[in-house]
């Protein structure tokens, strides 16, 4: 078993530089301290540089160096069919997953309806769409349109009838005002300044709009029991990790209310998903201590 002190794994520290050159885009803050690092034959990154995860004394955690394209697999769309042949073969998995849904009802559809909680109906922008998933449980209620930079799983959702952008959310040319409700499943972490991502997304929402946002959990059971083995960093592709404080604080930077209710911030969760309603004027970034 991985040791529950994430820095007793750090012990072949290969990066060139002892400090990330990124500022942290909650706190602006340069003060970081060496969370987990892995080097180039680490299992767990596929990258061909050695990378690392740094802890801002605001609780945030940022990848750095962030590899480019070329310095990461060309399997690494999720959307690739070899992703999809490794997915295939965890069956067990499958299997899990489908009990829990016979139970409880697949996760977007409860993600739908603790968001109708407090948006019943309007327009919705899934960013990170896929191929489709969430925008069929959510076009039961809303007026659906997607947001996806892959090709492959664009193509898969207009295929299935969604109206789709092709496009990241950071160059998606949206007008002001434009949508009631946004969601991001597991998008957020893939980014490097997720604050000027919110911000975006403030623009584009009208007033009072709600977005939606499910990141893994820094600091979860598996994280704290699996230190840099845990999957949830995703070594190469996650950017930033979120505690519950640090993203309630930046979608407060980007000027939205944190909600309470609904909320999934557990003890006991390995996920984190928030809400927050749209405020009419921006906060400039401070502090999330």
């Amino acid at each position: 078993m991985a040791s529950a002190s994430p820095q007793n794994a750090n012990t072949a520290l290969e990066l060139d530089q002892a400090s990330p050159t990124r500022t942290c885009c909650v706190c602006g803050h340069s003060r970081f301290r060496l969370l987990h690092h892995w080097d180039p034959a680490h299992l767990r990154n596929v990258a061909t540089i050695p990378v690392a995860f740094w802890a801002c004394e605001c609780g945030i955690a940022l990848l750095d160096p962030i590899p480019t394209a070329q310095q990461l697999p060309e399997t690494g769309d999720w959307w690739s069919p070899h992703r999809k042949e490794i997915y295939r073969n965890v069956w067990f998995k499958h299997i899990r997953i489908r009990i829990q849904n016979s139970l409880f009802g697949n996760a977007r559809s409860r993600l739908i309806r603790q968001t109708q909680k407090v948006m019943p109906s309007g327009r919705l922008l899934d960013i990170g769409c896929g191929t489709g998933s969430l925008l069929k449980e959510a076009s039961k209620f809303y007026d659906c349109t997607g947001l996806e930079p892959s090709d492959r799983a664009a193509d898969a959702a207009e295929s299935a009838g969604f109206q789709v952008i092709r496009s990241t959310v950071e160059n998606a040319q949206i007008p002001d005002d434009a949508f009631d409700v946004v969601t991001m499943d597991a998008v957020l972490e893939h980014v490097p300044d997720p604050v000027a991502v919110l911000q975006q997304i403030h623009r584009i929402l009208r007033p009072g709009g709600i977005v939606v946002i499910k990141v893994p959990k820094l600091w979860g059971p598996s994280h704290r029991r699996h230190g840099r083995e845990w999957n949830g960093f995703r070594v190469g592709y996650h950017l930033t990790m979120f505690t519950g404080k640090t993203l309630s604080a930046a979608l407060e930077v980007a000027g939205f209310a944190p909600l309470s209710q609904p909320s999934r911030d557990r003890w006991l969760d390995d996920i984190l998903v928030l809400w927050g309603r749209q405020q009419p004027v921006s906060r400039t970034r401070t502090s999330a201590a």
